[in-house]
């Protein structure tokens, strides 16, 4: 199990290469420095640690911490320096950032990607850290791990972002982070007519406030329940056929019987379908939501 070690408070007293980043996301280019840093903590015999934001940098996330922490357990880490951003972090220079994080941790190497940015100002970068190594006093190395790029776009959290919120490219998305995007939410009692009216029944959840917004539309899904997975569509937005615009994550889990009120579910977001879009009728609903069916049938 990851140690977790408070920035400016805990210590961590054995030889250790310290990964620097955000890794809010967690995406293809992190898993290529991480795989990387794992290889070279264990060529210098070092323990490998990672630093990340607590809460990211405010706002919604992509991974909740906990979500986070779980990703990185494929990466053989020892420990993370959990780091809060506030405004005391934010006045504080890349070398008393460094020096903060040396006087309570054992460090002997750094590695980042070219694009870390840290320090009031964001004035620390790639070439800070390289300086620094380079000043024996020091007594550190560095290392500086290229970006990677998807069909000649930089790999960031800023561009999956824009993918799950703006665009609804949930195929892209999921490409960038190595992984479907998803969200987890505890199954509430919604308004009770999706089998005995539509024909479809339904589970209803609140979406995360923590979490990223996918755009509003009709979704191909991927339905964890437990141990299990099942294919699914999900709208995320309001009910506009019955004049409902409360916004709720509202799944039809295909092949799934049984009641799920007061348990967890993973939706995870494979492609976006269509609008959220206003019927006539019950039955114009009904055959709409067939033909979704239909195609998120086809291969996940």
């Amino acid at each position: 199990m990851l140690e977790i070690i408070k920035y400016n408070e805990d210590e961590y007293p054995y030889p250790c290469l310290l990964v620097l980043g955000c890794f809010d996301a967690l995406h293809i280019g992190h898993a290529e420095l991480l795989k990387k840093a794992k290889l070279q903590a264990k060529i210098n015999g070092l323990d490998l640690g990672i630093m990340m934001f607590n809460n990211g940098k405010g706002g919604r996330q992509v991974y909740t911490l906990e979500e986070r922490l779980k990703l990185l357990e494929q990466f053989n880490l020892k420990f993370v320096l959990l780091v809060d951003y506030n405004d005391e972090l934010k006045k504080t220079s890349p070398e008393e950032f460094l020096s903060n994080i040396e006087n309570k941790l054992n460090v002997k190497g750094y590695m980042s990607g070219r694009d870390f940015r840290f320090g009031a100002g964001a004035k620390g970068k790639s070439s800070t850290l390289k300086a620094y190594a380079e000043d024996d006093d020091n007594g550190v190395w560095y290392m500086p791990v290229k970006d990677i790029t998807y069909v000649g776009e930089k790999v960031s959290t800023t561009l999956i972002k824009n993918c799950i919120e703006q665009e609804g490219n949930l195929v892209k998305a999921g490409a960038l982070l190595g992984r479907n995007y998803s969200v987890t939410g505890i199954v509430i009692e919604g308004a009770n007519r999706g089998k005995k009216v539509v024909g479809f029944p339904t589970v209803n959840m609140k979406y995360p406030l923590d979490k990223v917004e996918v755009k509003k539309g009709v979704y191909k899904v991927k339905c964890l329940v437990g141990d299990e997975e099942f294919v699914g569509i999900a709208n995320y937005g309001g009910r506009p056929t019955y004049n409902e615009s409360s916004v709720l994550l509202e799944a039809h889990i295909d092949g799934f019987i049984g009641s799920l009120y007061g348990r967890a579910v993973t939706i995870e977001f494979v492609e976006f379908l269509r609008d959220t879009q206003k019927f006539d009728t019950t039955a114009d609903l009904t055959a709409q939501l067939k033909l979704d069916l239909k195609r998120a049938r086809l291969k996940v």
